[in-house]
């Protein structure tokens, strides 16, 4: 009898070492990703207990984006079901590069198709003043960050006012092709604040941009 406890005690000590040493599996080691190290020079790795902990923080700032316009997401989704502040942001992001490169290319055809008739006429001004220089512009942007800053609702219309900071090299040619404006490339941060603006009974999906702010 002795003997039989004494075996079932030395049973449980080992498994626990062995517990403590190799721990338990969740059927989820496959879907581990170990986030790499900020400095390649330090040999240090980040547990995905850590990694975890950080993607539930991207979770929490996420949702927290949202509370501020709870009511005007919620009426916008009735007619726009997938509409989120995250998809919408992400598109205001597309629709600034579309709107700055038809500008400096002088697409008229393009910018009509993504602009209001306030915000069209301004930019044809801005074209055939350019043009009668027989200048050319290049823009390249660099980097952009987009932020909402409020979501208006007037009946059918809403109105997104989106925040953009942007890193953009912007040259000016001749007609020769030579930079006359800003020759050493150098990039310039850039600040605006943009309205988007769209009939929640109309069918379509364009937000046409209808104003726009330069904040720096």
């Amino acid at each position: 009898m002795v003997e039989i406890l004494l075996f079932a005690v030395l049973s449980v000590y080992l498994f626990y070492r062995l517990w403590s040493v190799l721990g338990t599996r969740t059927g989820h080691e496959k879907q581990r990703q170990w986030s790499r190290p900020e400095n390649n020079d330090d040999n240090v790795i980040v547990l995905p207990k850590k990694n975890i902990q950080a993607q539930t923080d991207q979770i929490i700032e996420s949702n927290t984006l949202e509370e501020p316009f709870t009511k005007q997401i919620k009426v916008i989704q009735k007619s726009i079901k997938d509409f989120t502040v995250e998809r919408f942001e992400k598109g205001a992001s597309n629709a600034f590069r579309a709107v700055v490169q038809a500008f400096a290319q002088g697409n008229a055809e393009r910018l009509e198709q993504l602009v209001g008739q306030k915000v069209l006429k301004s930019f044809q001004t801005a074209i055939k003043a350019r043009i009668k220089k027989k200048e050319m512009m290049n823009i390249d942007i660099k980097e952009i960050d987009v932020k909402i800053e409020d979501i208006l609702l007037n009946k059918s219309i809403a109105q997104i006012l989106v925040h953009f900071t942007s890193d953009q090299i912007i040259t000016v040619m001749n007609k020769a092709g030579e930079i006359i404006d800003n020759t050493n490339q150098l990039t310039n941060r850039m600040i605006d604040r943009w309205t988007f603006e769209k009939d929640l009974n109309d069918k379509s999906l364009v937000w046409l941009l209808v104003k726009t702010e330069s904040l720096a």
